[in-house]
């Protein structure tokens, strides 16, 4: 994740808390856990777009799950903005190698 200290970085500067949370999920593949509000933004602001979903059965009965995704661009975005710079990289192999 971009550091707190390079403002530069954050991969998606001008929405929420709760949308950067969301789209954060959204590029890892997990469900957004969010808001009906949170994902209605999003989807009109064309940052994710609906998956269609799968439909699931249990006791009670059939039920749908929905599923979004990041289109191409936006998610490249996304990579480049948490993606670790080389410097950074090279910092948390030699943290990884220290505690080994």
């Amino acid at each position: 994740m971009p550091r707190k200290s390079d403002p530069d970085r954050l991969p998606h500067p001008g929405r929420t808390s709760a949308e950067r949370r969301a789209l954060d999920r959204i590029g890892c593949g997990e469900p957004p856990r969010c808001s009906p509000k949170t994902l209605r933004n999003l989807l009109d602001a064309g940052l994710i777009v609906n998956q269609g979903g799968e439909t699931r059965r249990d006791a009670l009965g059939s039920y749908r799950v929905p599923s979004y995704a990041m289109p191409i661009p936006v998610h490249y975005a996304w990579c480049s903005a948490v993606a670790f710079t080389d410097e950074e990289m090279e910092a948390f192999e030699r943290e990884l190698e220290a505690q080994a």
